[in-house]
């Protein structure tokens, strides 16, 4: 019979080699069972190889098109939040139509300031914009914390022309002083509702 050490070194040995994938049963049968000081390194040993797989197989470095693609997943279920239930209706054609693809415009031509390796630091804040402030949200990066871009939308009422709704932006190049136009979209006289309003069911 082979030593308790050779096998447990054996074990160790197989389960590092296979990052854990490989499980010698047959080493492992005639073990004692009280041996719990092992069972607790083994396991141990174990679960780091596959933790350590498992950061390495989903944190790969993204495409610039992938990094576009998800902030614009999450602006859009961002800005219809803000907007609401009760605004969005009426003005969803534009904000498809014109809105989104000049937000996208802005976001891919952000992401050509910045260096490929840098990208997947580029995220929406966690701090988002609610009720009628004029915030939707922010890119941050979240290496360095600061804000690099911000999207807005205000709520406009020129004299006898109506309200209408202005959406536009502010970046770090300038420290957010300038207003950069998206597109205004027109509501009507009748007073709209709050942003995020609900529909009354």
């Amino acid at each position: 019979m082979m030593p308790n050490w050779i096998k447990n070194s054996l074990v160790v040995l197989i389960s590092i080699i296979t990052f854990g994938l490989v499980t010698p049963q047959d080493l492992l049968a005639d073990r004692p069972k009280d041996d719990h000081k092992f069972d607790k390194s083994f396991s141990s040993i174990q679960s780091e190889q596959i933790e350590h797989h498992a950061v390495v197989a989903i944190t790969p470095k993204q495409p610039k098109e992938e990094v576009i693609d998800q902030l614009m997943d999450q602006a859009t279920v961002i800005t219809e939040e803000k907007i609401g239930e009760r605004l969005m209706p009426r003005i969803e054609r534009e904000f498809q139509d014109i809105i989104l693809p000049k937000m996208e415009q802005v976001i891919s031509d952000l992401m050509n300031t910045y260096p490929d390796s840098n990208l997947n630091h580029l995220v929406i804040s966690p701090a988002i914009g609610k009720g009628d402030g004029e915030r939707i949200f922010h890119i941050m990066d979240d290496k360095t914390g600061e804000d690099v871009i911000s999207f807005h939308v205000r709520r406009d009422r020129p004299p006898l022309e109506g309200y209408t709704f202005n959406f536009h932006y502010h970046t770090q190049k300038d420290r957010f002083e300038s207003h950069n136009m998206l597109a205004n979209i027109y509501w009507g006289k009748d007073t709209p509702a709050k942003f995020g309003s609900k529909m009354v069911h």
